[in-house]
């Protein structure tokens, strides 16, 4: 069976069109080369893939209709690990609810 880690790192291949290979749990998005249109993209794909709604905007204030982003311990999202925390953490919360 996949782990949440291993869908991440699916979408994030896709998106970026790397081969898997290429991606570990540690891998930085920095290190990837990784844009901000990039990361949106990469966002919408895993908001669309687990049905959950990622704040990835730092100007935007937690709780602003796409869940409080301090009760589900959302940081910086440097890494593929921490990108699959964030999303595991939403998903928990959101069935939480």
């Amino acid at each position: 069976m996949e782990t949440l880690t291993d869908q991440v790192m699916q979408i994030i291949s896709k998106q970026l069109k790397l081969p898997l290979e290429r991606l570990t749990p540690d891998t930085a998005l920095q290190d990837l080369g990784v844009a901000s249109l990039d990361f949106i993209e990469i966002i919408f794909a895993l908001e669309e893939k687990f049905d959950i709604s990622i704040p990835y905007n730092a100007n935007e204030a937690p709780g602003a209709g796409k869940g409080d982003a301090a009760s589900v311990g959302l940081g910086k999202l440097e890494t593929i690990a921490q990108i699959s925390v964030a999303v595991k953490c939403l998903i928990d919360a959101k069935t939480s609810a």
